[in-house]
């Protein structure tokens, strides 16, 4: 069974939110309740930067530059070096809640290059015995609408490679489930179960999904938050790779790099990790914080980018 190295330091209290920046030739990804980016070198060089009292995603932008969702508002910049120097600060725009009890958490950006994210209770389930997860869109044009509530920890959002559908988790619920998107207004038509990961791995998984992100096979590789691993699901929903982390608080994953290799054909990817230490018994796992990674044979899709 591989097993994924660990590539840095401990650098966050909890780590989410990792992308290749395929321009800088590095990955990019967050602290989520610190509010820092962090920017990682392929041989586990880090910078952080403080941007806002939380930054739960980091997306690139069509026309360079890119797209965050900090605590309760969007917000752009145009440079990650800038931004990592404190050369620029980050374009906030309108608050979409007044509740300070809520935040951002996870999201990816759809073909059309609209960029959804999901908002969550801090540190809680929901308010009240309630769910009051919300997954919104942040459309080019800067207006942002709720496109699905109901939802409790609203966490990894990817789509296939042909663009037709994307794979949501709803981290309690321990499935991976498909949203069915309209693709001229980017309308959430229809939210339906995938794939259970109980049944997928056979019992009980140990922890609960979280993260994810998609290879150009189509296969899903979604983080066990609690199980200290990253498992790889081919299109059809079975079990095809399981990754030991070595830490058990594996918030979210994703593929980095070209996807070609030394001589101009596709080749495999890096498998880039996120941890936590938040929850963790640091005395027993004092890794926990850090970007883990591992060499797979399969290529990594570039990440789609905001529009905006």
């Amino acid at each position: 069974m591989p097993t994924a190295a660990q590539l840095t330091d401990p650098i966050a209290e909890h780590g989410e939110g990792p992308v290749w920046d395929a321009d800088g030739g590095r990955l990019l990804a967050v602290d989520l309740e610190q509010g820092d980016l962090l920017a990682v070198a392929p041989g586990g060089a880090a910078s952080t930067q403080h941007v806002a009292d939380a930054l739960a995603c980091v997306r690139p932008r069509r026309e360079g530059g890119w797209v965050v969702a900090a605590r309760r508002r969007f917000a752009l910049f145009s440079s990650a070096d800038d931004l990592l120097a404190g050369r620029e600060e980050p374009r906030m725009l309108a608050p979409l809640w007044d509740d300070p009890d809520l935040r951002f958490n996870e999201g990816g950006c759809d073909p059309q290059g609209r960029f959804f994210c999901g908002s969550m209770a801090y540190g809680d389930s929901g308010k009240g015995g309630q769910p009051v997860g919300v997954l919104w869109r942040l459309d080019p044009d800067g207006s942002a609408r709720p496109v699905l509530e109901g939802l409790t920890i609203p966490n990894g959002l990817a789509w296939s490679p042909d663009g037709q559908r994307a794979y949501h988790v709803d981290s309690p619920s321990g499935e991976i489930a498909l949203l069915h998107v309209a693709p001229d207004t980017g309308e959430v038509l229809e939210r339906e179960p995938w794939v259970r990961l109980a049944d997928a791995l056979g019992g009980d998984p140990g922890g609960v999904p979280d993260g994810l992100v998609v290879d150009a096979e189509g296969g899903v590789w979604v983080a066990l938050n609690g199980a200290g691993a990253v498992v790889r699901l081919d299109a059809a929903g079975g079990l095809s790779e399981r990754v030991e982390v070595g830490v058990p608080g594996v918030t979210a994953c994703t593929l980095g790099g070209t996807g070609e290799g030394d001589d101009g054909t596709r080749g495999g990817a890096v498998l880039y990790v996120t941890t936590s230490t938040q929850g963790i018994d640091l005395d027993a796992h004092p890794a926990s914080g850090s970007v883990f990674s591992l060499p797979v044979e399969v290529a990594a899709l570039p990440p789609l980018r905001f529009g905006g």
